[in-house]
């Protein structure tokens, strides 16, 4: 019996040496193997989703016709539309200015000039919004009172920018959105053979009529893609609305929810129905993406990229470190203000500085337990994703032979959870794992299973982009030479997946350790993440706490960062 167990042994070991995989799934199962993995990974996403949604539906419905009773709901719609539409055009237009900008920067400080459009991302968005709150808060901003020294101006009492009001909630929202849709747009620009480019200014086109003709048809699915997502991140607009829209009583759809489920106990049905609309408009723009793209091998270029603009200027480095200035170092400026001054009253002419509110709030042990548990809970799903982010591209890009609807299958569980705003991601999450078997509500492990939701569909996208470039000769002639898939993975696309797998992995530890949505619908008394703390005490109005606080969020988030790109080297930038 040991002899005939190490022959087999031995036999699976050849069998894998030689690259035949495909020889060891038909004898453990095949096809079944296929579907079990795809099946199940599509019951733990997605089965929650739609457990949650269906508490709408119980007792007929009852809670979506009772949505007639929430006040001001038809004003909260159009909020939440306006947001999500306006904040996409504001990232939009900035993120092709800057792509454009940056391909036009000197070569030599390209490399910075890409990733300074994207620096944003580093920064939590809830420190960011803090930081705007503390420069054009009607009476006490720094911005303001400069404002107010100017004619025209001086004999206000307050203002004249109101940071409580819905075109600003636009502004910086879009803002917060333009490094996603620059991510997308640049990385793609990048890639477009310069010899198009260049074939047609030989043939006499301007560089306004080879952008439009050439360049901005290739970007077609990078930025269906990118504003698709804006719009979907935009709908779900949670962080912004609450802390800016609150004073003013501008709600969204997704503080709306929260406002119930701060309620005890939690109106699941209420929060179910109203959450919807969301969930109709996610799947229609995802649709609508899908139809518009089409099959994005279409628009690959074969040759030598980078070369879209042969022109340079250092007034493009200009604009490009002036967006940079304004979007993240006045934020941080004023943050650092408010945090290391006695008490934030908006006067810059008589600062004043003390160590008091850091030392405080760095002694709190619930800022040190935060951070603890933010690192370890966003390590923990980035390292759960990952993988299984990879499998999906190698399924998805066609390196791996797979059934038909496990395709299909793979890329609705990748996508579905874009489709469903964080906010409602959370609850959903809460709906189904508080409950038995689970019981996890009060623990960490919760954390780490809504963090997994978050970025399921981040560790898709730069792996599937590494390999759906790459020509399909390459797997085929591996085939050929007799190599099985497992070495043809192994050998071909595990090394061509490399930067997207950094740039994935950095794009996850960003996003988790600044998340604020999810983390804030899975808070519990006793557990708290780095988002959870900052809202404690923004709730308790203690504002050079927030501050310090947000400074603790940057740095540690500007930490793990440098760690990943440590790890997967400067390809983990430049693919982000």
């Amino acid at each position: 019996m040991t002899t005939t167990i190490a022959d087999d042994l031995t036999q699976d070991s050849d069998d894998l040496t030689q690259g035949s995989l495909p020889i060891l799934l038909r004898r453990y199962g095949g096809k079944t193997a296929w579907y079990a993995f795809a099946i199940g990974l599509a019951l733990f996403v997605l089965a929650p989703i739609v457990l949650f949604y269906s508490r709408a539906f119980g007792d007929g419905a009852a809670a979506i016709r009772n949505l007639t009773d929430v006040p001001n709901l038809a004003t909260i719609l159009v909020n939440t539309i306006a947001l999500a539409a306006g904040a996409t055009v504001v990232a939009a237009v900035l993120a092709v200015t800057l792509a454009v900008l940056v391909m036009r920067v000197p070569v030599r400080w390209r490399g910075l000039a890409a990733f300074l459009p994207q620096l944003p991302l580093v920064i939590p968005p809830v420190a960011s919004i803090v930081g705007w709150i503390f420069i054009f808060a009607p009476t006490v901003g720094y911005g303001n009172t400069l404002l107010r020294s100017l004619p025209f101006f001086d004999r206000m009492s307050e203002g004249p920018v109101d940071v409580y009001s819905m075109p600003a909630i636009i502004i910086i929202t879009g803002t917060e959105l333009t490094g996603i849709v620059f991510a997308f747009v640049f990385a793609r620009m990048h890639e477009i053979s310069g010899s198009l480019v260049a074939a047609a200014k030989l043939s006499g086109a301007s560089a306004f009529r080879s952008f439009t003709t050439i360049t901005l048809p290739l970007l077609r699915p990078s930025l269906v893609a990118s504003l698709v997502v804006a719009f979907l991140l935009g709908l779900g607009q949670f962080t912004a609305p609450l802390l800016l829209g609150s004073a003013d009583g501008i709600d969204v759809l997704t503080t709306e929810i929260f406002h119930i489920r701060e309620k005890f106990p939690i109106d699941y049905a209420a929060t179910a129905a109203l959450g919807l609309p969301l969930l109709i408009l996610g799947i229609g723009s995802i649709l609508v993406q899908r139809a518009v793209i089409g099959d994005q091998r279409r628009y690959v270029t074969q040759g030598v990229g980078g070369n879209v603009s042969t022109q340079t200027s250092r007034w493009a480095l200009a604009g490009v470190v002036s967006y940079s200035f304004v979007t993240c170092v006045l934020p941080l400026l004023a943050i650092t203000l408010v945090a290391f001054s006695p008490f934030w009253n908006g006067d810059l002419t008589n600062l004043l500085f003390t160590t008091k509110h850091v030392e405080t709030t760095l002694s709190n042990p619930i800022v040190s337990g935060a951070v603890w548990n933010s690192i370890t809970t966003s390590v923990i799903a980035a390292v759960i994703v990952l993988p299984l982010g990879f499998i999906g591209a190698l399924v998805m890009s066609g390196v791996v032979k797979s059934p038909r609807p496990i395709q299909y299958i793979l890329d609705f569980v990748f996508v579905g959870p874009l489709a469903v705003p964080r906010a409602m991601l959370g609850l959903s999450v809460l709906y189904v794992f508080l409950r038995p078997p689970f019981n996890l509500y009060g623990t960490l492990t919760l954390f780490v299973v809504g963090y997994v939701f978050i970025v399921l569909p981040f560790s898709l996208r730069s792996q599937h982009a590494s390999l759906v470039g790459m020509h399909s000769s390459l797997f085929e002639a591996s085939r050929i030479c007799g190599a099985g898939q497992l070495r043809t993975i192994l050998d071909i696309a595990l090394p061509l997946a490399k930067r997207g797998m950094a740039a994935s992995l950095a794009v996850m530890i960003v996003l988790l350790s600044h998340d604020f949505a999810v983390s804030v619908m899975l808070r519990s008394p006793g557990n708290h993440v780095m988002g959870t703390a900052i809202f404690e005490f923004w709730e308790g109005g203690v504002y050079p706490q927030v501050a310090v606080m947000a400074l603790v969020m940057s740095a540690v988030t500007g930490i793990l960062l440098a760690v990943t790109v440590w790890i997967g080297g400067r390809s983990a930038l430049q693919n982000m």
